[in-house]
Parts: structure tokens; sequence; C-alpha cells
């Protein structure tokens, strides 16, 4: 199998269909690793324009993809190594590579020979780094295989959980009685209280959409001094509006917002990839709060993509932690970050010895606190 490295920038029409075709085929799809993402990325926000794929191919099929965003300087490994996600950080919600279902084996172990060959002819860091990825699924399982017959170390880092559903779990009633009677309580009296009709409305295709989601998120905490909302910066604001409309045309967008009346009070945006669904992006209107719209947006939600689409789950996307999601999905999938040694005998070294590393840190931390506490 070959094996090149190319810039996001610099991708020809036919290696985006290539890539396309790819995702359509991955062992876990993965949106945000695909060319409708990361091109318009590498397009809108500095922190992506030097992307480069690492990619697997036969022929003209590329049969596996692993981006490199940037190198970076971590406390730990106190090396540089190779990053495969940029910023900001709310764009990137899933680092799996895409790797072909059909060749997974061959198609992992010639994307590691080529960051192993890049270590070498191009100088690049000996450690990968991939901050949130499915440690539960195929892929990981394909890498772990591939980088112990290279003798590649791989140290996963942090391990936590993020909320999901599924038709084979609990979507056929994912909320406890408790929290579906509040939802509906809290439905019925924002209704009363402004004496208008509250509805889930799909707004995928409604042009006026993406202007009233931005509104909403700046108005929000997210749109304060150092938040996360997209109108807070041209670039990331150009980005999403590309990014807005590009999904939509695909048929792979689904907005649906939580309406009083005419006016929305919660939006969220859900991307299909493969069998299943990602939420991407919620915000709420901060003055209807009391209500809490976000949970009743998500519990309409649920219901709507169960009952309106073919999906066989939902991921939530969310960050370590995140409350909310873990509240309203009762499912469970395993992220962590992982480094991989595939330099030389020093940074394979390194590698290996990071469990200990991060031991030791984390005693050193634990002593300072106590200092500080006495």
């Amino acid at each position: 199998m070959d094996t090149r490295l190319v810039k996001v920038k610099d991708i020809s029409a036919s290696d985006e269909r290539a890539w396309r075709a790819l995702a359509t085929r991955a062992l876990e799809p993965n949106p945000f690793v695909e060319p409708d993402f990361l091109m318009l990325c590498a397009r809108h926000l500095e922190s992506y324009a030097d992307t480069t794929l690492v990619v697997a191919q036969e022929g003209d099929a590329f049969r596996g993809v692993i981006p490199i965003v940037t190198f970076e300087s971590p406390h730990i490994p106190p090396r540089t190594v190779a990053i495969t996600g940029g910023r900001p950080r709310a764009g990137r919600l899933l680092d799996t590579p895409l790797v072909d279902s059909t060749c997974a084996d061959p198609a992992m172990g010639a994307l590691l020979d080529a960051l192993h060959g890049a270590v070498k002819e191009r100088g690049w860091p000996g450690i990968v780094a991939m901050d949130m990825v499915g440690i539960d699924g195929p892929t990981v399982e394909c890498l772990h295989r591939m980088c112990e017959i290279r003798r590649f170390p791989v140290f996963t880092k942090e391990p936590w959980e993020r909320a999901t559903i599924s038709r084979t779990g609990r979507w056929a009633n994912p909320i406890d009685g408790d929290r579906r009677r509040e939802i509906g309580r809290r439905q019925r009296l924002l209704a009363k209280e402004t004496g208008a009709e509250v509805a889930l409305v799909d707004r995928t295709l409604d042009p006026t959409a993406l202007e009233d989601f931005l509104k909403m998120e700046m108005a929000g905490w997210k749109g304060q001094v150092g938040g996360q909302a997209f109108g807070s910066s041209p670039e990331t604001m150009a980005w999403f509006g590309d990014w807005h409309r590009q999904w939509v045309a695909t048929g792979r967008l689904t907005i649906l917002s939580l309406q009083v009346g005419q006016t929305p009070v919660a939006m969220q945006y859900f991307v299909r990839a493969g069998e299943g669904f990602f939420c991407f992006r919620i915000a709420y209107d901060e003055t209807f709060a009391k209500y809490k719209p976000g949970a009743m947006l998500l519990y309409l939600a649920l219901n709507y993509l169960r009952d309106n689409t073919d999906a066989a789950w939902l991921d939530s996307t969310s960050d370590k932690d995140n409350e909310f999601f873990l509240g309203m999905l009762p499912e469970r999938r395993k992220l962590a970050r992982l480094l991989i040694g595939i330099g030389g005998a020093f940074d394979r070294t390194l590698v290996s010895a990071l469990p200990v590393m991060t031991k030791l840190v984390c005693s050193g931390r634990q002593v300072r606190d106590r200092c500080t506490h006495n």
C-alpha cells in the first residue's frame, strides 16, 4: 500500500473525491476528519492552515487518513509532538482517524509507517498526539495491533466517558421519568406564561436559521469576552457560515429549533455520519433560562430523530465531565488522549515512560497542594 503526505489546501479534485469515498467506507465514521470539515478549516482558520494529510492509498483509492494539524510542545511529554487537531476546540469534537473497513489493518499499518518515515525524512516529531479519540471502538483496536507489531508504544492518557444513545440501548425511552415529567412541566409553563405554542421545528432548509443561531450564541455566555461563540471573530464566523451552507447542501445536516410561537428559544445542529448522528452545537436564549430550554430542546430532538430517521445512534460529542449531556443521555462511550511513539529509540522510550512520569507529576501536585493548605 502506498503512502504520501499532502497539504489539505493543496488537495486536488480527484483526491477530494477519494477522500469522500473513504469516509463512506470508514471503520468508524468521523465527520471532523472529512473534507467538508478540514478543507474549510484550512481555508478559514489560521491554526489549520498547514494541516497535512497522511494518506494510505491503493491506486486512486484512499484507504486511510490521519490529519496532522500542527506541532506543539506540551508539558507532558517534554518533547515536541505532532497534533491531529487544532483550534478552536469547539469545532473539533473527535480525532478518530478514517480507516477503510475493508482493509483496516494494512491501512493503519501504512499510516503508521508513513508517520515513522516523516520523522526521518522530514524532521517531524517522533510522537503523535490524538486528543479526543474513541478508545472503545474498532479503529483504536486496529491501531493498537499495528503499533504492537511495529513496537510503537501507545500511552492512553486520562480516559473519560462521553454520553451517547442507541436504538439497541435506551433510545426508546432515553430520559428517566422524573426528568421527563419536569421537562413536560416546564414546557407547559412556558406555553402558559407566553401565551404561545411551544414546538420543535426542523429549520434545516430555513435560510434564516444560520443568522438566528449566531445571534443566539452571541447574546449568551459564549458571546462574552473570551467566549467560544462562532460569531465572536471574523474567521470563525466565516468558517461556520461556509460549514453550515456546505453541510446543508450535502443533506447530512439537521437543524432543530425550539420555538415559542415564531420565536426561537433554543437551537441545535446535528451532523449525520455513517449510521449515526453527532451533536455539533447547541445554543439557547438566556432570557428563557428558567424553563431550561436546552434540556427541552434535546429531549424533543431525541424523539424527533428517533422517529423520523433511521439513525442507529447519537453521539453527544461533549467534552469531559459535561453534566448536561451525561444527565440527558444514559449510554456511554470512552474517549482519551493517545500518545504514540513513532520515532526513534528516544521517543519510544519516552512514551513508554509516560505512565510513570504522569504519576510523578500528579504526586508532586498533590504534595504542593497539601503544603499550600497547611
